[in-house]
């Protein structure tokens, strides 16, 4: 019923954060002197951002939606990045748990962005619905690779992942050893 607690790690010195995160978080020339894990802080920061405008009830402010719409686009593209991976690579602990919150807050932001009153822009609104097909389709393979489990996102997770977990049934564990 519960994951291993050795299941998910820290997903800000996951391998494939580093790998990943420059392509989603443009910090200019000093890239190559940041630590990939302060670009990942860039990211939640900046996600934090729209989550606090939503819950302080501005969600109809057009720079609270297009916060909120660009936080879902830079987490689909971290997302997909990292489930392009090898398949094994996300065996480890804090890959997965990397895998799990770039899934998690895809899905939540798009939530919101959909739900805000202030609408998506045509090229945006194709651009999250692509990133939740192709994040889906990726869950159902993880889901059925044994590398993902309906624990590893709790309890408070999108009802699109939640009915892949349900549904989908493991067919192999590629991580066991």
């Amino acid at each position: 019923m519960f994951a291993d607690a050795n299941r998910l790690g820290r997903p800000e010195v996951a391998p494939v954060v580093r790998s990943c995160i420059f392509r989603v978080v443009d910090v200019g020339p000093d890239a190559t002197k940041m630590e990939p894990s302060a670009a990942y802080f860039i990211l939640k920061a900046g996600s934090m951002q729209a989550s606090v405008a939503a819950l302080a009830g501005k969600p109809d402010d057009p720079r609270s939606g297009f916060r909120t719409v660009l936080s879902a686009i830079k987490w689909g593209e971290l997302a997909s990045c990292i489930y392009a991976q090898d398949d094994r690579e996300l065996c480890d602990p804090d890959n997965r748990a990397a895998m799990v919150e770039a899934t998690t807050k895809f899905f939540a932001f798009a939530k919101q962005a959909e739900a805000s009153k202030s609408p998506i822009a045509g090229g945006d609104a194709s651009v999250i619905e692509n990133f939740s097909d192709k994040l889906l389709n990726a869950l159902k393979n993880h889901r059925r690779y044994g590398t993902l489990v309906a624990a590893d996102f709790g309890s408070f997770t999108a009802p699109e992942i939640m009915r892949i977990m349900r549904e989908e049934k493991e067919t192999r564990d590629i991580c066991k050893r």
